[in-house]
């Protein structure tokens, strides 16, 4: 068989849909040998390799009132603590190399622009930068840079799990934003984040084109900053994948040609 490696989309609340997908795949027996994370997606892939219980960080993430959903560690638009919070509770390895697969956490350098990779150090510290969205959060200082969310760089890290995957390895990226259906735009502000999330989809499609097999979740109506509806955003990570699975393994089936 073939090494499999994913590529786990950043989305605010969407990201539960990859804790829902990564239960899929171990349901089926189906091993991941790495994976490159961005925002939410590098969260879920933390806490699942680390051996966190999967169930209690949903109904945790489900219960945060909208607005403490993006409070984290103090000093942006929005301060508090909960999600730094829910980042210590569970992502109880706090080393990359205690995995239980690699894991690449993607962040971006505020000064330059450039994408900066974390596989090493305090994961904690790699996934706090990864989620670390310009204007809500202050930017994470690491190693003398000063890091923020990795959406900024790639929304869906193809290039970095076809990097980890060599040339035999199958990646299959999952989009948790793609399947969302987004609420009719009327006001000034609406427009012009609809036009903004327009060029988003259009830099992913692009990213995309990297992958072995990409899944979108059918997330449904749009609802990143909605944390009830995280349940179902796993719900739909987990029937997404369960749907793929015949194309995973015959993917990670196919001989090398050469």
């Amino acid at each position: 068989m073939k090494p499999l490696y994913l590529a786990l989309s950043g989305g605010g609340a969407h990201a539960a849909a990859h804790v829902g997908a990564l239960r899929a795949l171990d349901r089926n027996g189906i091993e991941i040998s790495g994976v490159a994370g961005v925002s939410g997606g590098a969260l879920a892939a933390a806490a699942w390799a680390g051996g966190a219980d999967l169930d209690a960080l949903i109904e945790r993430a489900a219960g945060l009132h909208p607005w403490m959903w993006v409070r984290g560690w103090g000093g942006g638009l929005l301060s508090g603590t909960k999600l730094g919070a829910m980042i210590d509770e569970f992502l109880p390895k706090t080393s990359f190399k205690d995995l239980r697969c690699r894991l690449w956490v993607l962040a971006t350098d505020v000064e330059t622009g450039d994408g900066v990779v974390l596989d090493e150090g305090d994961l904690r510290d790699a996934v706090r930068a990864s989620c670390s969205f310009p204007g809500f959060f202050p930017p994470m200082l690491l190693c003398g840079r000063r890091l923020y969310d990795g959406e900024v760089t790639e929304v869906v890290p193809v290039s970095l799990a076809r990097k980890m995957a060599g040339e035999n390895g199958i990646v299959v990226a999952l989009d948790c934003n793609s399947g969302t259906k987004w609420p009719a735009a009327e006001s000034f502000v609406a427009i012009a984040l609809r036009a903004g999330l327009t060029l988003l989809r259009g830099r992913t499609r692009r990213e995309l084109g990297g992958a072995d097999l990409v899944i979108a979740p059918l997330i449904g109506e749009s609802g990143w900053m909605r944390p009830a509806r995280i349940p179902h955003f796993a719900r739909a990570g987990e029937a997404a994948v369960t749907e793929a699975l015949p194309e995973i393994t015959r993917l990670l089936a196919l001989r090398d040609s050469s």
